[in-house]
């Protein structure tokens, strides 16, 4: 699988779930509330064990690895933000984020060749997953 976007699509996994982990982190330390913290902490698993997931995959096929600089503090700053902001505002504001990450994985998606792409799938899903849980979650709280 090549494409003129291909590397720094793949650089994108890393800054999405680096980000990701930080964000939903971040927010669920603010959080005063016991099931959006429990709601935070199940994004951040799910951010990690994609992060976990791309970093294997990146040593199967032997391709570099560099870290997403300023990636984990931009997903401080705004994990602060969304732990403290109303959950209405917050699960509008993940919903929407999840839009550009979403058009890159499934670029990736789309151009994965037979053996990676369960793995390619697993990225674009998870994020369509965050997406879903914002969705619903919007009318919880």
């Amino acid at each position: 699988m090549r494409y003129p976007e291909y590397a720094d699509d793949l650089q994108r996994i890393h800054a999405s779930e680096v980000y990701g982990v930080a964000l939903f982190d971040t927010a669920a330390r603010l959080t005063r509330d016991a099931e959006r913290t429990r709601k935070w902490l199940a994004l951040k698993a799910l951010e990690q064990q994609t992060l976990e997931r791309y970093l294997a995959f990146m040593r199967e096929t032997r391709q570099p690895v560099r870290e997403p600089r300023f990636w984990r503090q931009k997903g401080q700053v705004e994990g602060a933000a969304l732990g403290v902001l109303p959950w209405r505002v917050a699960m509008t504001l993940l919903r929407d984020g999840t839009q550009p990450f979403q058009k890159t994985f499934l670029r990736l998606k789309r151009h994965a060749s037979p053996e990676h792409s369960a793995f390619f799938e697993h990225v674009y899903a998870h994020e369509k997953a965050i997406e879903a849980l914002a969705m619903t979650s919007n009318s919880e709280m």
